[in-house]
Protein backbone atom coordinates (compact mmCIF):
# COMPACT_ATOMS: atom_id res chain seq x y z
CA UNK A 1 0.00 0.00 0.00
CA UNK A 2 2.98 2.36 0.51
CA UNK A 3 1.46 4.72 3.09
CA UNK A 4 3.77 5.40 6.03
CA UNK A 5 2.37 7.94 8.51
CA UNK A 6 0.51 11.21 8.90
CA UNK A 7 2.76 13.91 7.45
CA UNK A 8 1.13 17.01 8.90
CA UNK A 9 -2.15 18.49 10.07
CA UNK A 10 -3.67 21.77 8.86
CA UNK A 11 -5.92 23.80 11.14
CA UNK A 12 -8.08 26.75 10.11
CA UNK A 13 -7.83 29.78 12.40
CA UNK A 14 -9.05 33.34 12.29
CA UNK A 15 -6.06 34.93 14.04
CA UNK A 16 -2.58 33.93 12.87
CA UNK A 17 -0.87 35.98 15.61
CA UNK A 18 -2.74 34.00 18.28
CA UNK A 19 -1.79 30.81 16.45
CA UNK A 20 1.88 31.82 16.51
CA UNK A 21 1.69 32.66 20.21
CA UNK A 22 0.14 29.30 21.11
CA UNK A 23 2.01 26.93 18.82
CA UNK A 24 5.39 28.72 18.92
CA UNK A 25 5.52 30.42 22.31
CA UNK A 26 3.48 27.99 24.42
CA UNK A 27 4.12 24.63 22.70
CA UNK A 28 7.65 25.46 21.50
CA UNK A 29 7.22 24.70 17.81
CA UNK A 30 9.48 26.42 15.30
CA UNK A 31 8.01 28.51 12.49
CA UNK A 32 9.40 27.23 9.19
CA UNK A 33 7.43 29.43 6.82
CA UNK A 34 4.90 32.20 7.07
CA UNK A 35 2.77 33.71 4.33
CA UNK A 36 1.04 36.87 5.47
CA UNK A 37 -2.72 36.62 5.31
CA UNK A 38 -2.51 32.96 4.28
CA UNK A 39 -0.85 30.75 6.88
CA UNK A 40 1.95 29.71 9.19
CA UNK A 41 3.91 26.43 9.07
CA UNK A 42 5.31 24.89 12.27
CA UNK A 43 7.64 22.01 13.12
CA UNK A 44 9.16 20.26 16.12
CA UNK A 45 12.35 18.86 14.60
CA UNK A 46 14.00 18.84 11.20
CA UNK A 47 10.95 18.00 9.06
CA UNK A 48 9.65 20.82 6.81
CA UNK A 49 6.45 21.10 8.85
CA UNK A 50 4.32 19.08 11.25
CA UNK A 51 1.45 21.55 11.50
CA UNK A 52 0.11 24.35 9.34
CA UNK A 53 -2.43 26.99 10.26
CA UNK A 54 -4.38 28.57 7.43
CA UNK A 55 -6.18 31.89 7.78
CA UNK A 56 -9.96 32.02 7.54
CA UNK A 57 -12.15 35.12 7.77
CA UNK A 58 -12.54 36.92 11.06
CA UNK A 59 -16.23 36.03 11.02
CA UNK A 60 -15.68 32.29 10.56
CA UNK A 61 -17.48 30.07 13.06
CA UNK A 62 -15.45 28.58 15.91
CA UNK A 63 -15.12 24.79 16.24
CA UNK A 64 -18.17 23.14 17.81
CA UNK A 65 -18.22 20.02 19.99
CA UNK A 66 -20.91 18.34 17.87
CA UNK A 67 -19.77 18.86 14.30
CA UNK A 68 -18.05 16.86 11.63
CA UNK A 69 -14.30 17.47 11.49
CA UNK A 70 -11.27 17.38 13.71
CA UNK A 71 -11.81 16.18 17.28
CA UNK A 72 -8.33 17.02 18.51
CA UNK A 73 -4.68 17.25 17.60
CA UNK A 74 -2.50 14.86 19.66
CA UNK A 75 1.15 15.67 20.36
CA UNK A 76 3.50 13.08 21.85
CA UNK A 77 5.59 14.14 24.84
CA UNK A 78 8.77 12.43 26.02
CA UNK A 79 7.33 11.54 29.41
CA UNK A 80 4.96 12.27 32.27
CA UNK A 81 7.07 15.14 33.62
CA UNK A 82 6.64 16.95 30.30
CA UNK A 83 2.87 16.41 30.29
CA UNK A 84 2.71 17.80 33.83
CA UNK A 85 4.90 20.76 32.84
CA UNK A 86 2.55 21.60 29.96
CA UNK A 87 -0.44 21.33 32.28
CA UNK A 88 1.25 23.86 34.57
CA UNK A 89 2.15 26.07 31.60
CA UNK A 90 -1.48 26.02 30.42
CA UNK A 91 -2.68 27.00 33.91
CA UNK A 92 -0.03 29.74 34.15
CA UNK A 93 -1.05 31.18 30.77
CA UNK A 94 -4.83 30.96 31.36
CA UNK A 95 -5.25 28.40 28.59
CA UNK A 96 -8.48 26.44 28.91
CA UNK A 97 -7.86 22.88 30.05
CA UNK A 98 -10.60 20.56 28.83
CA UNK A 99 -9.62 17.46 30.81
CA UNK A 100 -6.78 15.30 32.08
CA UNK A 101 -7.01 11.61 31.27
CA UNK A 102 -5.32 8.34 32.13
CA UNK A 103 -5.97 6.18 29.06
CA UNK A 104 -4.17 3.21 30.59
CA UNK A 105 -1.48 3.10 27.91
CA UNK A 106 -1.07 6.90 27.76
CA UNK A 107 -1.62 9.90 30.05
CA UNK A 108 -2.90 13.16 28.65
CA UNK A 109 -3.81 16.77 29.20
CA UNK A 110 -6.29 18.25 26.73
CA UNK A 111 -6.44 22.02 26.24
CA UNK A 112 -7.88 24.47 23.71
CA UNK A 113 -5.84 26.65 21.42
CA UNK A 114 -6.96 30.30 21.04
CA UNK A 115 -9.56 29.40 18.39
CA UNK A 116 -11.05 26.47 20.33
CA UNK A 117 -9.24 23.60 18.59
CA UNK A 118 -8.57 20.85 21.12
CA UNK A 119 -4.92 19.87 21.59
CA UNK A 120 -3.82 16.78 23.51
CA UNK A 121 -0.34 16.55 25.02
CA UNK A 122 0.29 12.93 25.96
CA UNK A 123 2.96 10.44 26.93
CA UNK A 124 3.19 6.69 26.77
CA UNK A 125 2.98 4.75 30.05
CA UNK A 126 6.23 2.76 29.82
CA UNK A 127 5.16 -0.03 32.16
CA UNK A 128 2.04 -0.76 30.06
CA UNK A 129 2.42 -2.14 26.53
CA UNK A 130 -0.61 -1.27 24.41
CA UNK A 131 -0.16 -4.60 22.61
CA UNK A 132 -0.88 -6.39 25.91
CA UNK A 133 -4.16 -4.70 26.86
CA UNK A 134 -7.67 -5.67 25.82
CA UNK A 135 -8.84 -2.13 25.18
CA UNK A 136 -7.21 1.22 24.63
CA UNK A 137 -10.44 3.13 25.23
CA UNK A 138 -9.89 3.87 28.92
CA UNK A 139 -10.59 7.44 30.03
CA UNK A 140 -10.08 7.87 33.76
CA UNK A 141 -9.61 11.46 34.95
CA UNK A 142 -6.27 12.43 36.51
CA UNK A 143 -6.05 14.66 39.56
CA UNK A 144 -2.98 16.68 38.50
CA UNK A 145 -2.44 17.98 42.04
CA UNK A 146 -2.21 14.44 43.44
CA UNK A 147 -0.61 12.71 40.43
CA UNK A 148 3.01 11.66 40.57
Amino acid sequence: MGLQRVGHVVLKMRDLDKAKHFYRDILGMEITDEREGFGVFFRFSDYHHDLAVFKVSDGAAAPEADQVGLSHLAIVADGWDTVRAYHAKFVENDIEIVRTVDHGVTRSVYAKDPEGNEVEIYCEVPEVRWQDVDTIIVADPIDMEAAD
